[in-house]
């Protein structure tokens, strides 16, 4: 189950394991005040979502970011070691565990007190279901209950050498770039993208960076590119009208970025291609 002493603990999962879940919630900072000082009966799992949270659970401090988990002991002080940052946010569940949870350290999956996940999206995912299950005022028991071994179980995974950070990586990278795809022609950052996948701005930058060889701004870029370079083959759309529809406010700029890229304005980029047309007909 854990240890008997103070300090950062870890959970044994196995199969004969028993759960029974309590409630969820999303927390988000209302950027100002300070996590109670409170003692529960029940475990609680918190999964950052975005911003920095730091909690002491007796005379441990957890210092939490985007994407790290923490598991509250029950019948243990914990409380707020800092007030909340204005863009702090975290998902959080109560649970109870069965008294059959094995102490041996050779069965089950150990669950750490305290980490970052490589792919939180995954564990975001499972709170996300319970949640709108629990808002609809449709989770069942049973089924909650599985879903609350199903997080431990992910935390478990993504803890273990079996799990591969490379592939989680690649997935991440393919996620990002299938968001710049869809949505280029919107107001669009990395910082945006981070948010939209629950994820750290710079490690998102570096996954996607090893992916495609270059960082989600020029990725973003070169998907506006694209699209500007067949409305100007394909339509009689002006300049302007082009920079808005690939996602650029400021036709300036956009003309600036085509050069880099092509090496020439739009306009004589339009013109090259029509005489090169009519001279092939």
């Amino acid at each position: 189950m854990s240890d008997k002493s103070y300090g950062i603990r870890c959970l044994r999962v196995s199969e004969p394991s028993t759960f029974e879940a309590c409630n969820a919630g999303l927390f988000v900072s209302p950027a100002h005040g300070i996590h109670p000082e409170r003692v529960i009966d029940s475990y609680e799992l918190i999964l950052v979502r975005t911003g920095p949270l730091v909690l002491e659970e007796e005379s441990t401090v957890f210092a939490l970011r985007q994407g790290d988990t923490l598991i509250l002991w029950p019948s243990r002080v914990h409380r707020g070691v800092e007030p909340y940052a204005w863009n702090t946010s975290f998902y959080w569940v109560h649970f109870y565990l069965g008294s059959n949870l094995s102490d041996s350290a050779d069965g089950g999956v150990s669950i750490p007190q305290h980490c970052r996940l490589p792919e939180p999206l995954r564990l975001t995912e499972l709170f996300l279901r319970f949640l709108d299950d629990q808002e609809r005022h449709r989770l069942d028991k049973d089924y909650a209950s599985t879903l609350v071994k199903l997080m431990l179980l992910e935390i478990g995974l993504q803890n273990s050498p079996n799990f591969s950070a490379e592939l989680g990586s690649q997935s991440l990278a393919i996620q990002v770039q299938a968001l710049i795809t869809r949505t280029f022609h919107e107001p669009l950052s990395t910082s945006v993208i981070a948010r939209k996948l629950h994820r750290n701005p710079d490690y998102l930058g570096r996954v996607y960076r090893q992916a495609y060889g270059c960082n989600p701004t020029e990725g973003i870029h070169r998907a506006r590119m694209k699209h500007a370079k067949n409305l100007l083959l394909l339509t009689s759309m002006n300049v302007d009208e082009i920079a808005t529809a690939c996602g650029y406010e400021d036709s300036g700029y956009f003309r600036k970025v085509f050069r880099r890229f092509f090496d020439m304005q739009p306009r004589r980029f339009r013109m090259l291609h029509v005489k090169q047309h009519l001279n092939s007909a």
